[in-house]
């Protein structure tokens, strides 16, 4: 009889020449409580039959059965009929049919069992339990497992005869969209759910469905031939994990080890695709092995090692992660140390292939330390044009009028930024200290979020005209308010989340919404020079269409002009306040059923600029989203970064979840 369990199934999936890995369930199985006594209360007289096995130690189990007729035959067989309700420790047992053969410690259930705690929910076709050799088989069993609560559901009460309310039955109709899992690979920060327009992917999943056709238990585990999850709550399921031979059991240090002969992705209950072998522990571990894409410090393709964080005490912690140059060992040549891009390339040795990146984090009282440092190689001789560095100490203080407030000082090296038509930038170093505060609230029917930050810092820069570097002390403030006001939304009728809603998440209401932006800065500089701006731009954004149909039946547009008042200007090349003028656009298309294109773009319309007319911040994604799942490839065209993303979606299941699929 088990005391816990908690399970865990990772999918590795295998796409476009890279290996992306995914973590879903855990099982942990203890044995502190089994079968002493069993208790077996009729619901007709109220007699409680006290049955005793022998030669079991440290073994109680309560049994209370109601039933339409009960039986007890030769005080050997206990046999209940019709509309059969056992109450095991917590559990609620419901079947046809349930037997308990006292001389050979065998309960039986048969027909249409249902078998519930808490989140857990389970169906099958027989279930058959030997209490003294602790075996025992689950037929055609199909149900839901709620990870977040399995290791409480699963303990057994062994003083509770009470019933305890099923969960599922307390939950509303509709499902909710609420976690997920995200991987991606390339150079480019991917958005958002563009459907949804949140972030649901916390790296897990917590509720699933299953399926097999045969469940062996015994003392130290459970083993199946076949058995199968979804995370989707409607059928027919649009993905699927299949594990062959699965084994769970014991491992010498008394930790689970689940081994897998052959697990399988299934998409669209047709594509079935293999991810191999999977052995793991009742822990959960990271993915060891990734792949980026990084043309711009590393030459393209490289393979990165993860491995646990390694704590120092109990106030710092280490990550480390070794690099191998894959396209740098195969050009025999790097192009990234090379500021004027000699088409030749230079030669490296063997050290050149290999990068680290070591990040550090320290926690004293209420104060945060992060560090990274970025090493495209370890060539001792090219070790500070490889190095990029990042490092802020952060502490959450309360001061007048802002009230909760974030302190940071802050040092880079190298560090990366993005000025408009201008481009991309180096900041060769800096550091300094700023305060700020952001803050969220609902004003005048809409929502607005606005975002403060002063401070000062010394950075070292390239100039505004050319490529020199200079360094100075700047002093800064800055502020933002973004709100939303929605003018119109569709209510032309009460929408549930229903099996036909296949390229969504969520339900999708048409609607107009009219966004606007105000920030403004001023730059104080050592060299006496100053700069002061503030922008205000604003626009709508409508949604149009359902999701419900193949053929362009979702189209999202927003357009955002902006305008610019300035004064003054920077001496540094990453902070001028350029494009006076823009136009802030984008579109996402449904093309037929799953396939979207989506862009994004900015446009310079200041007739009186010398960059007038030309793009920047592009980004171009083909896409393909699903209920339960969605994967995309983003381009940006202005410095030739790419990406590619798979999400798979988590949901909160409602009772019109069907357990078997």
């Amino acid at each position: 009889m088990t005391a816990k369990r908690n399970f865990l199934f990772i999918v590795n999936l295998g796409l476009l020449g890279f290996t992306t890995f995914a973590s879903f369930f855990e099982i942990a199985i203890g044995k502190d409580n089994i079968v002493e006594n069993l208790y077996v209360d009729t619901s007709k007289n109220s007699l409680i039959e006290k049955l005793k096995l022998e030669q079991k130690e440290n073994i109680f189990l309560t049994l209370k059965i109601f039933a339409d007729n009960q039986y007890d035959y030769d005080q050997d067989i206990y046999l209940a009929q019709g509309n059969v309700k056992a109450l095991v420790n917590g559990w609620i047992l419901r079947s046809d049919i349930l037997s308990y053969h006292k001389s050979t410690g065998i309960l039986s259930a048969e027909g249409n069992i249902r078998f519930s705690k808490g989140g857990q929910y389970f169906r099958g076709k027989e279930f058959e339990y030997n209490l003294l050799k602790k075996e025992g088989i689950i037929e055609d069993v199909y149900g839901i497992l709620d990870i977040k609560n399995i290791l409480d559901d699963f303990k057994i009460d062994t003083i509770s005869n009470k019933i305890i309310p099923e969960k599922r039955s307390k939950k509303k109709e509709n499902n909710t969209y609420i976690d997920g899992i995200e991987f991606s690979f390339g150079n480019v920060k991917l958005p958002k759910n563009k459907i949804t327009r949140s972030d649901k992917s916390t790296g897990s999943i917590n509720q699933w469905r299953f399926k097999s056709d045969l469940i062996n238990i015994n003392e130290d585990g459970w083993e199946s031939s076949r058995i199968n999850f979804t995370n989707d709550p409607f059928d027919p399921h649009q993905i699927a994990f299949e594990g062959i031979d699965v084994i769970a059991e014991e491992d010498d240090e008394g930790k689970l080890l689940i081994t897998s002969s052959k697990t399988n992705l299934i998409l669209e209950n047709r594509t079935k695709i293999f991810i191999g072998k999977r052995i793991f522990k009742d822990k959960k571990k990271k993915r060891k092995f990734s792949l980026i894409f990084d043309n711009k410090d590393r030459d393209g393709l490289v393979l990165i090692r993860r491995s646990d964080k390694t704590k120092i005490n109990n106030n710092l912690e280490l990550d480390l992660q070794p690099q191998f140059l894959i396209s740098r060992s195969l050009l025999d040549k790097t192009y990234s140390y090379d500021s004027q891009k000699i088409k030749e390339g230079k030669a490296i040795n063997l050290s050149d292939v290999f990068g680290l990146i070591i990040k550090v984090n320290a926690t004293y009282k209420d104060w945060n330390f992060d560090s990274k440092n970025d090493l495209s190689t370890l060539n001792t001789k090219r070790f500070f044009s490889g190095l990029r560095h990042s490092s802020s100490l952060r502490k959450y203080f309360k001061i007048p009028i802002l009230d909760d407030s974030s302190f940071n000082v802050f040092t880079t090296y190298r560090s990366r930024a993005w000025n408009g038509t201008i481009g991309e930038t180096e900041i060769k170093s800096s550091y300094g200290g700023f305060v700020q505060k952001t803050y969220s609230f609902e004003a005048l029917e809409g929502q607005q979020n606005l975002n403060i930050r002063f401070g000062t810092a010394k950075y070292e820069a390239e100039k505004l005209k050319n490529t020199k570097l200079i360094s100075l002390w700047r002093s800064s403030f800055f502020a933002s308010l973004d709100s939303e006001y929605q003018i119109w939304n569709s209510n032309s009728k009460k929408l549930y989340q229903k099996s036909d809603i296949l390229f969504s998440p969520i339900l999708i209401n048409p609607e107009l919404v009219l966004r606007t932006n105000i920030n403004t800065a001023f730059f104080k500089y050592e060299d006496g020079s100053d700069q002061g701006f503030l922008k205000i731009s604003f626009g709508p954004e409508i949604r149009l269409g359902r999701l419900e149909r193949n053929f362009f039946d979702y189209t999202k547009l927003f357009i955002m002009p902006g305008y610019k008042i300035k004064v003054g200007n920077s001496p540094f090349k990453f902070d001028n306040a350029i494009d006076l003028k823009t136009l802030n656009i984008g579109f996402m298309q449904q093309i037929y059923g799953p396939i979207m294109f989506d862009i994004t773009s900015n446009l310079n319309i200041d007739n009186s600029s010398e960059n007038y007319g030309e793009y920047y911040d592009t980004k171009l994604g083909l896409l393909c989203h699903k209920r339960a799942y969605e994967f995309g490839i983003y381009y940006q065209p202005n410095n030739d970064a790419g990406g590619i993303y798979f999400r798979l979606n988590g949901f909160e299941f409602g009772n019109s979840v069907n357990t078997l699929f």
